[in-house]
């Protein structure tokens, strides 16, 4: 009995080495999710250029979306509520995005945001491009 009491307490320290790698790839996971989130959507239409982003989870009051001259910012923060014990948690709590445009765009136009069933949906005028139709 000695000698298993003895195996068990050796390995104690791997045990508590292990948990705490596994926790460290945990948080350096969600830190690599955190960087790559949202997946977005960069496309023109009708003369307006369209950024959609996947956004499940957060409410519109979550988001804030900036329009600069060359690059449009989506950041968001949310307080998420742990129910019982977490063993793995890899949905972000909160991000920034920026997102470089394919143009210049003028600070005065009127651009829109919506919010929809988890998609925001970022629309304004794409002056300075255009696309040619090949023949």
């Amino acid at each position: 009995m000695r000698f298993h009491f003895y195996l068990i307490e050796m390995y104690n320290p791997l045990k508590y080495f292990t948990d705490e790698v596994a926790k460290n790839l945990g948080d350096r996971a969600k830190e690599i999710l955190t960087f790559l989130y949202p997946p977005v959507t960069m496309y023109e239409d009708a003369g307006e250029m369209v950024i959609e982003a996947d956004l499940p989870g957060f409410s519109k009051k979550d988001v804030t979306v900036r329009l600069e001259k060359n690059a449009l910012t989506i950041s968001a923060e949310r307080k998420l509520e742990a129910k019982g014990v977490v063993y793995l948690d890899q949905r972000p709590e909160k991000f920034t995005k920026r997102i470089r445009l394919p143009m210049e765009v003028d600070q005065d136009v009127n651009f829109k945001a919506k919010l929809l069933n988890g998609v925001l949906t970022v629309r304004f005028p794409s002056k300075g491009v255009k696309t040619i139709e090949v023949e």
